[in-house]
């Protein structure tokens, strides 16, 4: 019984954390359930252990209205579960601080909405959280039981109903309790009236009819009219059923031994002539022949959602209303809550120095302002650096937010860079006869051109397309001489260089942050996927970039084989046999050069099956290094899996000609 139970342990515990977390939105509460034992621990909870503390018109307010360092540790708990339950891999050094940011950022409305019930009456006390959790543990026991084979196994494992009931009351009462709450503030504020439904409804009704409408119908699919117009008359006569008639004449096999169904289908999922064909009959009735791409369709409707009003949707179909009722709710509680922040003047004051500085960062990538993103940087310069070197007590974090900001000013002064240089070049090389006639008559020319194409190829297609290239230049000179008209020809001249200079000393500091992140957290992803941008000649960092793109592609080969690979993504591919020859026949340590033949290797088998380069990539591992393990005997089976692929490619080529 352990063995099952450890077999299904991770499937048991997502069962009790869906039923038992039901209905959360928007954001993690489930964690928010780590407070109550910590909270249990602690009588006279300290500022010392709050993260951030929220404000009033910036005044401090008291506890409970503290984010506590349990509570974000207890959330970012919750969340690495989540990523790794859904495959995602969290990178060690740009994503920690990002989750905790947003842990105390989810832990803030919560509070906020906490605040609200307190001060509107609405706080439930212990007995109603308590009746009402028993009830909902009664509901959710009682969906367990509805498998009798699984329920017997949960009680052998926890022995009774009452320690089952009892575990979920320890670990789940406070999340319950934050949940209860949530629920009266929402209904309290976001509650959407019938007039509201239907004013959406009408607003939206086009959209609505196109994401909800639905039909089901079951077709048989046959190569000619004639074929098909002669199965409607045998069914119409009822020489045949249309289930049997699918199943004899059909050459969707897909469904024809299904009697051709089709199931429930909604618009834009079918052919448009299918599809109109399907939505327009009436229910029971044959419709066809209908042509399209495939053949020619016989069809029955055997049931329809659609609407001709928007009251219909509210009338006839009460479930697809209620789903766009609770989305509205959602969408309202949203803006209730950002306004009502707003309107209270309700704040959050970071304590957290790291949480401090990710907030700062956080605003200044959404305003994207220059100036502050350079006050930023070089608040962060002192803390990192120390004399142009690399501070010795330089966080991960700290290090972590530098490369980040810097991210933002990279972007900014590449984008200008880019269109000094493109402007410039322009300027010497655009007809200016055709500057001369306008942006709008550009345009239109450049569009006549383009028409002409449509109709004509070879030599004169060629002479076209030299044609529009001009036309092309001298629109995208005009566009960026009006962007960057507050500058003269001369400071375009002088600002392209003093750009190149300063991405360059930017480079330059980036590189020694990345070097330390790349030492100290090899595993981190990012830091080798920034460090390749910046050095992809350093050959330690080439290589870890091409071992974490093959990691990435092979996920692929689940879905399309390693041939369809090279159609899909050649050039990645040829990038990194590329890479990790240049890393192989190098300079760099033996080491290194090592695994890069390995990977190489790796990668042949996997994606290219060249046995005749693994021939050599095994010889020169073995000249780097004579006592590795087995090597003769590698060396000798892969020149001898080139061999029997070199017979087999001789006899196929044999038998083919015969």
């Amino acid at each position: 019984m352990r063995d099952w139970f450890v077999k299904w342990e991770k499937t048991i515990v997502i069962i009790i954390v869906v039923l038992f977390t039901a209905g959360i939105v928007w954001w993690s509460i489930a964690a928010y359930l780590g407070a109550s034992k910590a909270k249990a621990t602690s009588n006279k909870p300290s500022k010392d252990n709050a993260v951030a503390i929220i404000t009033k018109d910036g005044t401090e307010l008291d506890y409970p209205y503290w984010i506590m360092d349990y509570e974000v540790n207890d959330e970012v708990s919750q969340m690495r579960q989540q990523y790794t339950s859904y495959g995602q891999k969290l990178d060690p050094v740009f994503d920690e601080l990002m989750l905790s940011y947003t842990a105390a950022k989810q832990l803030f409305d919560i509070k906020v909405i906490e605040y609200y019930a307190e001060n509107n009456g609405l706080m439930p006390t212990d007995k109603e959280v308590e009746e009402a959790f028993d009830k909902y543990i009664d509901d959710q026991i009682a969906k367990l039981k509805e498998n009798p084979d699984n329920w017997k196994k949960y009680l052998d494992y926890y022995k009774s109903e009452d320690n089952l009931r009892n575990l979920i009351k320890a670990n789940y009462k406070n999340a319950y309790k934050t949940q209860f709450i949530l629920d009266r503030v929402k209904n309290s504020v976001s509650n959407i009236s019938k007039e509201e439904g239907l004013k959406y409804l009408k607003d939206n009704f086009n959209d609505l009819k196109s994401k909800y409408e639905e039909v089901k119908a079951q077709h048989i699919l046959v190569s000619d009219e004639a074929t098909a117009n002669k199965i409607m008359e045998m069914i119409k006569n009822k020489e045949i059923t249309f289930e049997d008639a699918a199943k004899k004449y059909s050459k969707d096999t897909s469904n024809a031994t299904s009697g051709g169904e089709l199931g429930w289908f909604k618009h834009n999922t079918m052919v448009k002539e299918f599809e109109d064909a399907s939505f327009n009959a009436t229910v029971g009735e044959l419709v066809g022949p209908v042509k399209t791409n495939y053949g020619y369709h016989i069809i029955r409707v055997q049931d329809k959602k659609v609407f001709n009003k928007p009251e219909d949707i509210m009338d006839k179909y009460p479930e697809i209303y209620s789903e766009i009722e609770k989305t509205l709710k959602n969408d309202k509680f949203v803006s209730w809550l950002k306004e009502y922040k707003e309107k209270e003047k309700l704040g959050l004051n970071f304590l957290d120095e790291d949480l401090k500085a990710y907030d700062e960062y956080n605003e200044l990538s959404k305003s994207k302002d220059e100036n502050k993103i350079r006050e930023y940087i070089s608040s962060i310069e002192k803390i990192v650096f120390d004399n142009g070197e690399l501070a010795v007590d330089a966080s991960a974090n700290e290090m972590a937010l530098y490369i980040n900001a810097t991210n933002l000013l990279k972007s900014i002064l590449s984008e200008r860079l880019d269109k000094f240089t493109k402007y410039l070049t322009l300027k010497d090389d655009v007809d200016e006869n055709i500057l001369k006639l306008g942006i709008d008559e550009i345009n239109k020319k450049y569009d006549e051109i383009s028409a002409k194409m449509k109709n004509v190829s070879g030599e004169e297609y060629t002479k076209l397309l030299k044609e529009r290239f001009k036309y092309e230049d001298a629109r995208d000179f005009l566009n960026l001489k009006n962007e960057l008209k507050g500058y003269t020809d001369e400071e375009i001249v002088k600002g392209k260089t003093e750009l190149q200079k300063e991405l360059d000393e930017l480079k330059s500091k980036r590189i020694k942050v990345l070097d330390e992140l790349f030492a100290e957290y090899p595993s981190s992803t990012k830091t080798i996927d920034y460090y390749y941008q910046e050095a992809p000649e350093k050959p330690e960092v080439a290589l870890k970039y091409s071992e974490n793109k093959i990691n990435t592609y092979k996920q692929y080969l689940k879905y399309i084989d390693a041939n369809a690979m090279f159609q899909y993504f050649g050039q990645q591919l040829r990038e990194i046999s590329f890479n990790l020859n240049r890393v192989a026949f190098s300079k760099a340590s033996t080491e290194t050069r090592i695994e890069a033949l390995e990977t190489l290797i790796d990668f042949n088998d996997t994606f290219s099956q060249d046995k005749f380069s693994k021939i050599g990539y095994l010889e020169e591992i073995k000249k780097l290094d004579p006592k590795y393990p087995g090597i003769d005997k590698m060396i000798a089976d892969a020149e001898k899996e080139y061999q029997e692929s070199k017979n087999a490619t001789t006899t196929e080529a044999t038998t083919t000609n015969k």
